[in-house]
């Protein structure tokens, strides 16, 4: 629904504007209604691949929505969420954390996904990572409880159950957190501890390069309906996350390559 929500609000204010300049054509609307279509086919075909299992097909449907979208911050967002899930189904986990972060930089509100990236951060046993991720949430579903109280009960029961188990799932890691166990480093490789050294530097160039902070968010166009401080946000904070995910591929590299390392 809330993707539905988005292009429509994208759509009305184009118009407007258009309207206000004086510039309004059949062709100029024609045109966008024409975007919006092919955005709609390629996010529905995404998801139908995705639930069918072909999760490669998925990531290409979802990636194409992308590069053909400059306007909605929502539906970039949801897209690079989707596109998490596809990863995170294929066992791309670092792509998987990648995307979660891109869709959490556009819309910091996306509940669904700061959970997404709890889960991963989990996985690779980033304790830390994951219990601030389930802090926001904590924050976020808290907020949404005080500010919609009058939201029908069903979605207020909802809201309820999603941050009951987000709770839990804080008390768990923070459990889990206490045994000091460190990161997973083949995880975050995508290798198995069977591999040999050369294995282990190869996957780490792939990741670095795949992963390199220069090239965070690259494709993204600035939107001109987009003001300079909502921008210099998304870009500080796409950033700032993979940085931190360049950082443990590099520590992840440094301890598998180092034989005394490795064994501890």
């Amino acid at each position: 629904f809330m993707f539905y929500m988005s292009l429509l609000i994208w759509f009305a204010k184009f118009v407007k504007i258009l309207t206000r300049c004086g510039k309004q054509s059949q062709q100029s609307v024609s045109l966008l209604s024409k975007t919006i279509s092919e955005l709609l086919r390629l996010k529905v075909a995404g998801n139908e691949a995705f639930q069918a299992g072909k999760y490669s097909e998925a990531v290409e449907h979802y990636t194409a929505a992308l590069l053909s979208n400059a306007e909605s911050l929502h539906f970039s967002a949801i897209c690079f969420g989707n596109r998490a899930a596809a990863y995170q189904a294929m066992g791309q986990i670092l792509d998987a954390i990648a995307d979660c972060s891109l869709a959490i930089a556009l819309d910091t509100s996306y509940c669904k996904v700061i959970s997404r990236r709890a889960s991963l951060y989990e996985l690779i046993r980033d304790y830390d990572q994951a219990e601030n991720d389930l802090r926001r949430l904590i924050s976020l579903l808290e907020e949404q409880l005080q500010d919609n109280m009058s939201m029908p009960s069903e979605k207020l029961d909802n809201v309820r159950n999603n941050l009951h188990r987000a709770n839990l799932r804080l008390s768990a890691l923070e459990r889990d957190a206490r045994k000091r166990t460190s990161l997973n480093m083949y995880l975050i490789l995508g290798i198995e501890p069977s591999c040999s050294a050369v294995d282990i530097k190869r996957a780490y160039r792939k990741a670095a390069l795949r992963h390199h902070p220069d090239k965070a968010g690259n494709f993204l166009v600035r939107s001109e309906n987009i003001d300079d401080t909502v921008w210099s946000e998304i870009v500080n904070a796409i950033r700032r996350d993979a940085d931190y995910l360049f950082k443990i591929i590099g520590k992840a590299y440094a301890i598998l390559s180092d034989p005394t390392m490795k064994n501890k």
